[in-house]
């Protein structure tokens, strides 16, 4: 029994990431869980009085199946949440290819900064970054479904559907579609592979969504993954896809 316990637990470390935490000297306590972590891209400007804490470094243990990017992302966050850091900022995205690693892999900075007036910033430029394109008078939603190249079940495709099941679309590799819709207000959205993985969007008129899908690894056919983005993530991912 005791090997078994330990053959499940072994499993179950191979399929998580490989995180490495380098501080600078730094004793903080851990960050409680009411307080927000702001994520930055590597162009994006850090608030003046931010205090390094140190450099994270998410990867792919070489066994490792849950690594989409939301996940790398959370791991990034719970790593900065526990060094007493509030703020990551990304020096390197590597994302996953066909003939290399299946994972998406993180490089980051980790900051502390408390001052409510630097938070309300980021809060404030993220707003306007994320800001619809649609014109003001616009009278439907536009929710943009993409699914960047991934060597993580890359043959496999599956249907988007509503909560009626009626199919919005279909995502192989690669592939992406816009979905237009006048139905406003909370919808579900899910996909189906060995396990049915659903999104929730809060949708507003004159809005646009975007909603990155993968595959990750599983028993027999893989997992889907579906997610809500930030709209200036989602923007970039989406136009650089053919």
């Amino acid at each position: 029994m005791k090997k078994l316990l330990l053959l499940f637990l072994i499993t179950l470390s191979s399929c998580s990431t490989s995180i490495s935490t380098k501080l600078a000297n730094k004793n903080y306590q851990k960050l409680e869980e009411n307080n927000q972590i702001f994520v930055l891209e590597k162009d994006e400007i850090l608030p003046t009085n931010s205090e390094f804490i140190g450099d994270i470094n998410i990867g792919d243990s070489g066994f490792t199946t849950d690594c989409g990017y939301n996940k790398v992302i959370a791991d990034a966050t719970s790593s900065a949440r526990n060094a007493g850091a509030n703020i990551i900022q990304i020096t390197e995205v590597k994302k996953p290819s066909v003939l290399g690693s299946t994972c998406y892999r993180i490089k980051a900075k980790i900051y502390r900064n408390l001052d409510t007036e630097s938070l309300l910033s980021i809060s404030e430029k993220r707003n306007l970054k994320n800001k619809s394109r649609l014109s003001e008078d616009s009278d439907y939603a536009l929710i943009h479904f993409y699914r960047p190249n991934s060597g993580a079940g890359s043959m496999l495709g599956y249907k988007i559907k509503d909560k009626n099941d009626s199919i919005v679309g279909r995502l192989r590799n690669g592939e992406k579609f816009i979905y237009k819709t006048k139905k406003f207000g909370i919808q579900n959205f899910y996909g189906t592979l060995e396990t049915k993985e659903e999104v929730t969007i809060n949708i507003e008129k004159g809005k646009e969504y975007f909603v990155r899908c993968s595959v990750n690894m599983g028993v027999a056919l893989g997992r889907p993954e579906i997610s809500l983005t930030e709209n200036y993530v989602g923007m970039k991912e989406y136009d650089e896809m053919e």
